[in-house]
């Protein structure tokens, strides 16, 4: 038998997988997920019929396909899938309240912010709360849920801020606070970093919380004079450099002003300015950047801080 093409392939899977579940319960529609203007990854959503409109089971083809080229049969591939949804059946995730959205009164606490590529989501910003800085895009979301590792986001349509009758820069500021408050900030000598997950529990508070007014910070000198900047219990910690007061904090804890390295969504690098060359910067933000997977990139570009106007910008 030729191998099936993608188009088949999906067209199979979906018609299997729903006569295995039972049709006269389930559906399958092809549900592609945008994740920026350029990426979209192939989806299929599984629907109950008859039922009240709320997550669905869902899964991305291609990973299966990759698996079906690469000699796995049709049927392990079909069972594969249906461990997918089915485990999602009988377990589904706690996503939140869906009425979030409904008022702002029942969203504040919940509103966060997330930075993502400017360059790559302009199309896909038309359409959601943001501010610009430069290439890079302060992104206003909904924190749906979250608990332990898991944490589930939804980005805030202007639609909605229109319905509260809110301007998206006092939802922009609400949702800094409220992100600050739930993800500290923390910054280390990138060294420390390198030592793994498992060593940060044991770095005593005072030597990483520097915006936490109860706890008496000390700066631990880097010997490269890279600082690594990031947040507590969180997934974008490059978030901590729009904070409100966090870059003032540091340029008056460092006697000056900073360089800003944003290359990935995940942290920070902070750059003492008097110390530091702009062409190695340069070097190093691009040759990170490169490295990463392309939904996790966020700016190739230096920032500067400055002590004397507080301006944050593009070098």
């Amino acid at each position: 038998m030729a191998r099936l093409s993608y188009d088949e392939f999906k067209e199979y899977c979906m018609k299997n997988v729903v006569k295995v579940l039972g049709e006269s319960k389930y559906g399958a529609i092809s549900q592609p997920i945008k994740k920026s203007d350029e990426i979209v990854i192939d989806s299929v959503q599984i629907t109950e019929k008859n039922s009240k409109p709320g997550h669905c089971p869902s899964f991305r083809v291609q990973p299966f396909y990759l698996d079906y080229c690469n000699g796995k049969p049709l049927g392990g591939v079909i069972l594969d899938i249906l461990k997918t949804i089915e485990g999602f059946l009988d377990n589904p995730p706690d996503l939140g309240d869906p009425n979030v959205f409904n008022g702002f009164d029942n969203a504040k606490d919940n509103l966060i912010i997330r930075p993502i590529s400017y360059a790559s989501n302009k199309k896909l910003l038309q359409d959601h709360v943001h501010k610009q800085f430069d290439d890079v895009a302060v992104v206003l979301y909904m924190l749906m849920q979250h608990s332990g590792e898991t944490l589930s986001t939804a980005k805030v349509p202007k639609l909605i801020a229109e319905e509260w009758g809110l301007n998206g820069e006092f939802l922009l500021q609400v949702a800094l606070e409220n992100t600050a408050r739930l993800f500290p900030p923390f910054i280390l000598p990138l060294e420390l970093t390198l030592q793994g997950a498992e060593a940060f529990p044991r770095i005593p508070g005072s030597h990483k919380f520097f915006m936490d007014p109860n706890i008496p910070f000390k700066l631990v000198p880097s010997e490269i004079n890279t600082y690594y900047l990031s947040i507590e219990k969180g997934i974008n910690g490059a978030s901590a450099a729009f904070y409100p007061g966090v870059l003032e904090k540091l340029a008056s804890i460092f006697d000056d002003d900073l360089y800003i390295l944003l290359p990935c969504i995940r942290e920070a690098m902070i750059h003492p300015a008097l110390s530091s060359k702009m062409d190695a910067l340069n070097h190093v933000a691009k040759a990170m950047i490169d490295s990463l997977d392309p939904l996790e990139r966020l700016s190739p570009s230096v920032f500067h801080y400055s002590r004397s106007d507080k301006k944050f910008r593009m070098v």
